[in-house]
């Protein structure tokens, strides 16, 4: 009889942990960044192909500092580094930059949407800072607007010098905010 009593027990402990851990698991699959408006984990996209991204200001190609998680963007002068180049796919009109050497997105650290905030590789997530509209300006420029703050990527402090940081800035038309992809 206790051997019974233990088995109603365990049996009843269960279904009511399968009953509080099922919506609190479901949630975490929906929306793995806590962000309701966040692309679905399991979306795939286009590969567009490999590229470089060059500033129209400095001339400069976008670089990640190394292949770590949280590794810094700036830019350098062209090399035949792996870290200039980035893999573009298409997502509903976006596009997700993914480093060809460290095959982690280019993002906002820390998810940010404050204007400042640096660019940073990041492992990929359903997170919208991950994802970047093009708005064409002209003679093969664009601006690269964050999907989830709504500012452009630019070059710190209008910079021209190699390792400056990229962040994200109120988009003001200007050069240092206009890139053109090679490859």
């Amino acid at each position: 009889m206790p051997t019974t009593r233990k088995k109603t027990v365990a049996t009843m402990l269960a279904g009511a942990l399968l009953a509080v851990a099922s919506p609190a698991l479901a949630h975490a699959q929906s929306s793995p960044s806590g962000d309701p408006t966040a692309r679905p984990a399991s979306a795939s996209g286009e590969l567009v192909g490999a590229t470089r991204l060059k500033n129209r200001k400095s001339g400069k190609y976008l670089q990640a500092v190394s292949t770590a998680n949280g590794a810094r963007v700036v830019q350098q002068s062209y090399s035949d580094s792996r870290l200039q180049t980035w893999e573009t796919y298409t997502f509903d009109g976006y596009y997700t930059y993914e480093n060809s050497a460290a095959g982690r997105n280019l993002g906002i650290d820390g998810a940010s949407t404050a204007s400042g905030a640096a660019a940073i590789i990041a492992n990929g997530s359903s997170d919208l800072n991950q994802d970047w509209e093009r708005d064409w300006t002209d003679n093969g420029y664009f601006r690269m607007i964050n999907h989830k703050s709504g500012l452009c990527l630019g070059i710190s402090g209008a910079s021209t010098a190699n390792g400056a940081q990229a962040a994200q800035f109120r988009c003001d038309g200007s050069t240092n905010q206009q890139w053109t992809s090679e490859g």
